[in-house]
């Protein structure tokens, strides 16, 4: 869409600073799923019904705050965060949801998504002295095959390999994983060989599932379904090529089953934990670049704008100056350049240098009908149109605060 020619010089400014200042209640939300665990399963019994769910919740919120340690915490830093009670941990829960809610009327059975105070918790775990990540990568499709006899299984029912891969998508992590459904579709795209071989369809069908990376994991049972060897690696445009390899033995009273479930948790915990690695936002340090962002049209700002939000790694921005081609940003951040262009990544925002060595930022997977902001109506008898093209709007000190909880001071 191209800016019209004539504008109503009052209404474009009073669009741009309510695109400046109003998403930012959404952005909010949206952030706080980084702060939302799932899944949380409860269950406990008691003298009553009401008396067990008491205690069913107060058990969830404890098992909760866990889960998020373990979502945003480096295996190696989670000793440094306190372990909370029930009772602590709900001053932190900013609201629950429940369901498959199941009771008698002395038992309750149910699973809870809880939701946490994103400014407060984040300062806990910051005081604490544990490094987190924020960062939620892009779907990753899991593509498990197992070698048996000589030939390759991905889409067989015999597949155990697949089979244990099953649940390991619903946990909790910065990565979320997705398993193709092995419709007629997906079996027609890719088979074992050629996802191998990194065929097209390979990445037709990561496509299908809103993937950029495939994580390829390959499971060989051997002696009879005691053992297993497996080897993994995460290709395409964030996998940079990370090999794991590993090896697992039945414990007693396992089934070979159970012995794989186990290896993929392993691989999918190895795979949260280089991630968390890679993305440890850095408090102590604030940085800032010049940014330009090259527009076709007020709909494109409105695009960038709606996805800077909620970047963990960016603590604010400031419009320098918007035209009809482009808008001038300084970004405030902390980490350095690769952790912000990938964060900037995950939303579909390419950070690189352009040809006169200054960051520009560029919009990745345009949506077809972009929503979100209306024009206000020419035909408006209150607005008086002038004849001036407006080249350029310069906003000096205009701040967009991305962490609305957190004060800021110049």
């Amino acid at each position: 869409m191209r800016f019209r020619r004539f504008f109503y010089k009052t209404a474009f400014l009073a669009t741009f600073f309510a695109l400046s200042t109003g998403p930012w209640h959404s952005a909010a939300l949206a952030a706080n799923d980084v702060y939302t665990v799932h899944g949380i399963a409860v269950d406990a019994t008691a003298d009553t019904v009401i008396d067990a769910k008491k205690a069913a919740l107060s058990q969830g919120y404890e098992k909760a705050f866990r889960a998020l340690v373990r979502k945003l915490v480096p295996e190696h830093d989670h000793v440094k965060v306190p372990k909370l009670n029930s009772k602590d941990a709900l001053n932190y829960v900013l609201d629950i949801s429940l369901s498959a809610e199941k009771s008698s009327s002395v038992r309750y059975i149910a699973n809870m998504t809880v939701r946490f105070k994103e400014s407060q918790t984040r300062a806990l775990l910051r005081n604490s002295g544990a490094a987190i990540a924020e960062t939620v990568s892009k779907p990753v499709l899991i593509i498990p095959i197992e070698k048996r006899a000589g030939s390759n299984l991905l889409w067989e029912d015999r597949n155990q390999w697949r089979t244990a891969w099953g649940g390991v998508g619903t946990s909790n992590g910065l990565v979320p994983l997705t398993m193709p459904l092995g419709d007629l579709d997906d079996l027609s795209l890719v088979d074992a060989k050629g996802a191998l071989a990194g065929n097209e369809g390979l990445w037709k069908l990561a496509r299908k599932y809103g993937s950029s990376d495939v994580f390829l994991s390959v499971a060989e049972v051997n002696n009879e379904g005691a053992s297993a060897t497996m080897s993994a690696v995460r290709v395409g445009r964030f996998g940079e090529g990370r090999r794991y390899q590993l090896n697992v033995t039945k414990a007693e009273g396992e089934t070979t089953q159970q012995m794989l479930r186990r290896a993929a948790r392993s691989l999918d915990n190895s795979l949260q934990q280089d991630w968390k690695q890679a993305n440890l936002l850095q408090f102590g340090v604030e940085r800032w670049i010049q940014v330009e962002v090259p527009i076709a049209g007020l709909q494109d700002w409105v695009l960038v704008n709606n996805r800077l939000q909620g970047v963990p790694a960016i603590n604010k921005v400031k419009t320098r100056s918007m035209n009809r081609a482009q808008v001038n940003l300084d970004v405030y951040f902390a980490g350095d350049e690769r952790q912000l262009s990938l964060a900037l990544a995950q939303k579909d925002l390419a950070l690189v240098l352009n040809e006169r060595s200054i960051w520009e930022l560029q919009i990745l997977n345009r949506p077809t009908a972009q929503q979100g902001l209306s024009l206000p109506s020419q035909s408006n008898p209150d607005l008086v149109p002038e004849e001036t093209v407006v080249d350029e709007v310069v906003v000096p000190e205009q701040e967009i605060n991305l962490n609305p909880g957190d004060e800021v001071s110049e």
